[in-house]
């Protein structure tokens, strides 16, 4: 203790004065303003990103955790994100999403978002492709071909006197093979019978598959896809696969 009191004196009035500075609020405004601005920059970044570049990823979110349907979440946008939340306005109110462990910079969230989003999907049932584009039939040859044909059976199978002497078709073209246009014209409605069902099904298939990729009645896309797919049936699959793989390189793109 005798040697500990050999090294210390009194603080002289000078000493006091730097101890106060330091020690006061004013010393440290400066680099606290400066941190508040940096990170009120980066929420409004990360906001502004959120809401232009992901609003799939956004839909999800309030989806997976505020409990929103389908509908609700397509207004959804981010309005703020801090370390342990995230708000967005959604349908005219807002719903928050908690996040547990909150963040300690919000550097981290771009990893938590994603890790996020993911989770989401599995909750969801969802692909991380989103539907938002058509492919019609006349993209493809074969496609129209055969989209061409079911057309024209939906709309001539039913009605017997399309195939007989008088009309257009058999006057045109059927009258050289009569036994053809005789079979079609006694059976075509049966042969219709059968391919309304199957195309019905066709199309109610084609609804869960648009389901699990986001898209609803509400997109015109869906109209299309849904009414193509009733009238062609599997070749409208064929380009949505395609389609599918395209945004899947896309992505896969990106990443690299």
């Amino acid at each position: 203790m005798g040697n500990l009191r050999s090294h210390l004196r009194p603080l002289n009035t000078h000493d006091r004065a730097i101890a106060t500075l330091a020690h006061s609020p004013a010393a440290n405004s400066p680099i606290m303003a400066t941190k508040e601005a940096t990170d009120e920059a980066t929420r409004q970044r990360i906001v502004k990103h959120m809401n232009t570049e992901h609003h799939d990823s956004i839909r999800r979110y309030v989806e997976a955790y505020a409990s929103r349907s389908m509908f609700q979440s397509r207004s959804a946008k981010m309005i703020d994100i801090d370390l342990d939340k995230m708000v967005f306005s959604c349908g005219g109110q807002q719903a928050v999403i908690g996040l547990d462990p909150p963040m300690t910079t919000l550097r981290e969230s771009r990893e938590r978002m994603a890790k996020m989003d993911k989770d989401a999907l599995e909750t969801l049932g969802r692909s991380d492709i989103s539907i938002t584009r058509f492919v019609p039939a006349y993209t493809r040859p074969a496609h129209l071909w055969n989209f061409t044909q079911c057309l024209l059976a939906f709309l001539l199978l039913p009605r017997a006197a399309n195939w007989q002497p008088g009309s257009p078709i058999y006057d045109y073209a059927l009258f050289m093979v009569p036994s053809f246009a005789n079979f079609v014209a006694q059976y075509g409605w049966l042969i219709f019978m059968i391919m309304l069902p199957i195309h019905l099904i066709e199309g109610v298939i084609m609804v869960m598959r648009l389901a699990k990729h986001g898209c609803t009645f509400l997109d015109g896309v869906w109209w299309k896809w849904v009414g193509t797919c009733f009238v062609e049936g599997i070749t409208s699959f064929w380009r949505l696969d395609a389609l599918i793989e395209e945004r899947k390189k896309e992505k896969e793109a990106k990443r690299h």
